[in-house]
């Protein structure tokens, strides 16, 4: 019966403690175990934007000194883990200053990812250069600009400016990484041209581009009337090719493409009982007045 009554007081006295040390392992190793989870939850988004969606990573401007910041919560998941649980670090204690100095695995690990992520990365390394090429409606090998004109780009706040070389080319260089992948709008300044397509933005995708310009359209509008200054309607207006009629007051308006532009062009007027007028017109000047004679 005493045998008895000890060996239950043995293995309750066993069963007291199994739960004791357990208990004193999840107190150890808890709070680590529970640091790496959510710095994991908090890293593995990234990572799989990493792997997945490289680009974006850029386009978003999470490149250079502040990726390294995104990818703490990684490092830090690693270190709780190794350091916290496995407890599998190195310790180094030497004098220093006068006093001692103790460096434990788990802050050198966190100090190498910080300043490493700062001091490693050359400032301007992950900036890209693109050529924007300047051509005429035809194709790419229609070079209308030649060392004249520039050619500007915005960059967020930022807009820049770079002049057109021999070959028709505008070199920007130093844009950060950010804008790659990134629709950007882009202009010509030059005299006598404009952009083919001036409401077109441009993807910084690869690392050349091209910029179609036609020569700018000018305009020629007046009004017609007789001797006694009344509006003449339905009168035929021609230009360079291109005719229009005047409105109830006597008015009209001629677009002029670029192609067919000139410094000043023949302007014809005809109206049923009226002589025929011509003149010499200067495009996109003031208004022109034509009056129209009787015919005898």
């Amino acid at each position: 019966m005493e045998e008895n009554q000890r060996q239950r007081k043995g293995t309750a006295g066993i069963k007291s403690k199994l739960p004791s040390s357990t208990k004193s392992v999840w107190q150890r190793i808890g709070p680590y175990a529970l640091i790496s989870l959510a710095a994991f939850i908090c890293g593995a988004p990234v990572l799989g934007v990493m792997i997945w969606k490289a680009d974006k990573l850029v386009a978003l401007g999470l490149a250079g000194n502040l990726y390294y910041i995104v990818l703490l919560p990684l490092g830090l998941a690693v270190a709780a883990f190794l350091f916290g649980v496995f407890k599998s670090f190195a310790r180094y204690r030497g004098k220093q200053l006068g006093g001692t100095l103790e460096l434990g695995g788990p802050i050198v690990g966190f100090a190498l990812v910080v300043i490493g992520g700062f001091v490693l990365p050359k400032p301007g390394a992950d900036a890209f250069a693109v050529t924007a090429y300047v051509h005429g409606e035809s194709s790419p090998n229609d070079l209308v600009l030649r060392n004249t004109g520039l050619v500007w780009m915005t960059l967020g706040a930022d807009r820049r400016a770079e002049k057109i070389g021999d070959k028709g080319q505008a070199d920007f260089k130093g844009i950060p990484s950010r804008f790659r992948g990134q629709e950007v709008s882009i202009w010509v300044e030059a005299d006598g041209f404009e952009m083919a397509e001036p409401a077109a933005k441009y993807s910084l995708q690869e690392d050349q581009l091209y910029l179609a310009v036609r020569k700018k359209s000018g305009h020629v509008v007046g009004q017609v009337q007789d001797e006694n200054g009344r509006p003449i309607a339905g009168a035929a207006v021609s230009a360079a090719g291109l005719s229009t009629r005047t409105d109830s007051n006597g008015r009209f308006e001629l677009a002029i493409p670029g192609d067919k532009l000139a410094k000043e062009l023949s302007l014809q007027v005809v109206a049923p009982d009226y002589e025929p007028w011509r003149s010499l017109v200067v495009p996109n000047a003031n208004e022109a007045t034509v009056i129209l004679h009787h015919a005898r």
